[in-house]
């Protein structure tokens, strides 16, 4: 008796036949090779073993697995078996495409004659002895409930020309789909225990040290916690920037390797000159996946050096000569500004970084963080001490001086200027202790509403006469995701300064919030008016005075902008803050 073969043309020529236990087994059989499949491998080899399992089933000639990218509105290839790989494309457009067509209607298509159906353009297939197909869904879940599960199709290609499928095999072809989404299933759910390892790892192995050595500093801890990442994730090159108080130029502080890398450590960068750096340290470009640039609030991944419009021409020619072929660029931030910058270049071999690299990057980049507050700690508690002293000396000559009844008033007036205005610093050096706060959904025009009530009180106490407030325009439910504290003190800074800059002879501050597209807006107006010299260095952001810098520094953490006018008729200046809008169920 010949050993028959385990497929499902052969099955169902059997289906009459007396040997079903046989028929179900091969069935049984298949369905384990599917499942047994070693979610260790890479998603690409994951596939490819998938497709050749299907292929031999159902007794076709070739299989291929497209994926759908939303960003680029494209099927991508991510894998095949039997099929030339010259000959298939990497991307063929979502809406004139059946595997498109199958995402879209979640239905398996059949096409009976390739070579005559219009509905399939790329004919060269047919060279390779494809003349058939039926294409099926294919779903991937996503383990974050805010990114949608991954939605493909599984084509499979016969020999045959004109060939009629059967409601059998498209089912069976469809259940064998669901068995890989099983299995890719069971990758992401490795992916992300392997993922979870290599965090606790950085955090053991790297930051214990942080809680013996108070006095670390980052500069200092850059080239050991370097080495020690390697041993998770090769890095081939890494550099550490410096951002300068002014936000005006990086400084190279560090290179890694130390040894036999291309680190220029020293040099100066002006980030007026290099866009790449000041879109990670003004963060003004809008976030998204683009063909040459992936923008994220956590990091800005250059794709390609060469095309990418951030690249200067001179850091175009240094990548081609040192063979980078994609760069990360991770921000540090402390207190709402960038203090400092992890570069990571791609080299030779390895082209583009992945996106669990990314993560594992990104979230290192978040442990520094660590040491950035441990410094700050330093410095704030090393400034406390001459302040403190200063504030209670005079206090102490004023309150003598009082009890002699010494009557220089001048010169009590003089120290007492001295103990209020060391008595702000360290109460500004006190608030910057605080932890920085996290973003959280707040309705924009409830706390316009509540710093408002607050700058009217201050009013009063200050006993300014002739200044009103109107609130009276503040759209409701107005959505932002920000940090509390940092919203606060931009309207706190913007209601004072408009305060201060009424006319003696009074006016009315107007103050008024509404949505303007995917903007959430707040305008605050007073009487007045600026010379044009002002209003233009205001417009570029060239600020001297303290308040109005911590406006745009923070606006600009925030994602938002802020334009300010002068209407000259009215003689009225007026501060627009924008900010991303937010749905509150998000």
């Amino acid at each position: 008796m010949t050993e028959r073969s385990c497929t499902l043309p052969e099955i169902l020529r059997r289906l009459d036949h007396p040997d079903l236990p046989w028929a179900l087994g091969c069935v049984f059989t298949t369905f384990s090779r599917l499942m047994d499949i070693d979610p260790n491998q890479s998603w690409r080899k994951i596939l490819y073993d998938a497709a050749r399992i299907i292929v031999e089933f159902l007794g076709a000639r070739a299989a291929s697995i497209r994926l759908y990218d939303p960003r680029l509105n494209q099927m991508v290839s991510f894998g095949s078996f039997h099929m030339s790989e010259a000959e298939r494309e990497v991307a063929i457009p979502f809406e004139e495409s059946v595997a498109g067509r199958v995402v879209a209607t979640q239905k398996a298509h059949t096409i009976s004659d390739i070579a005559s159906d219009p509905s399939y353009r790329n004919k060269s297939v047919v060279d390779q002895g494809l003349r058939s197909l039926l294409a099926v869904p294919l779903s991937i879940p996503r383990f974050d409930p805010r990114a949608p599960d991954v939605q493909g199709a599984i084509q499979i290609y016969y020999a045959e020309a004109n060939r009629a499928f059967s409601d059998t095999e498209i089912e069976v072809a469809q259940l064998m789909a669901q068995r890989v989404s099983y299995v890719v299933a069971r990758k992401q759910i490795l992916d992300l225990r392997r993922m979870n390892e290599k965090k606790e790892w950085i955090v053991e192995r790297i930051f214990a040290k942080l809680s013996q050595d108070r006095g670390i500093k980052l500069k200092d801890l850059f080239q050991p916690a370097l080495d020690e990442l390697q041993d998770i994730i090769r890095i081939q090159s890494c550099s550490l920037f410096a951002v300068s108080e002014d936000e005006t130029q990086a400084v190279l502080e560090a290179g890694w390797p130390s040894e036999g890398g291309y680190h220029t450590v020293g040099k100066s960068f002006l980030l007026s000159d290099h866009p790449y750096l000041n879109a990670v340290v003004r963060q003004g470009l809008p976030a998204g996946d683009f063909e040459n640039e992936r923008v994220h609030p956590s990091y800005l991944l250059i794709k390609s050096p060469q095309k990418s419009y951030l690249v200067t021409s001179q850091l175009r020619e240094f990548c081609r000569t040192h063979g980078i072929h994609s760069i990360l660029y991770v921000p540090l931030r402390l207190a709402d500004r960038v203090r400092y910058i992890l570069v990571f270049d791609a080299v030779e071999r390895r082209r583009f970084f992945t996106d669990e690299e990314i993560e594992i990057l990104t979230f290192f980049g978040k442990q520094l963080t660590q040491v950035l507050e441990i410094e700050r700690l330093d410095d704030i508690l090393h400034d406390f001490k001459n302040p403190a002293i200063a504030v209670a000396g005079f206090a102490r000559r004023v309150q003598r001086m009082l009890e002699s009844g010494d009557p220089r008033r001048e010169e009590m007036l003089k120290y007492l200027d001295v103990v209020i205005r060391e008595g702000t610093r360290i109460q500004e050096m006190a608030l910057s202790l605080y932890p920085v706060s996290r973003p959280e959904s707040l309705d924009l025009s409830q706390v316009v509403q509540d710093r408002v009530a607050i700058n009217t009180e201050a009013i009063q106490e200050q006993r300014r006469t002739g200044v009103e407030t109107d609130a009276g325009e503040l759209e409701p439910e107005l959505w932002v995701r920000v940090r509390r504290l940092a919203l606060e003190r931009v309207l706190d800074n913007l209601l004072n300064n408009a305060t201060k800059a009424v006319p003696s002879t009074g006016g009315t501050l107007t103050v008024r919030t509404y949505a303007e597209g995917d903007r959430a807006c707040v305008e605050i107006s007073n009487p007045g008016r600026l010379d044009p010299e002002q209003l233009e260095a205001l417009r570029e952001a060239d600020v001297k005075g303290r308040g109005l810098g911590i406006v745009y520094r923070l606006v600009r953490s925030m994602g938002g902008t802020v334009d300010v006018e002068l209407d000259p008729d009215r003689e009225v200046t007026t501060f627009r803050v924008t900010l991303p809008r937010h749905r509150e169920d998000e």
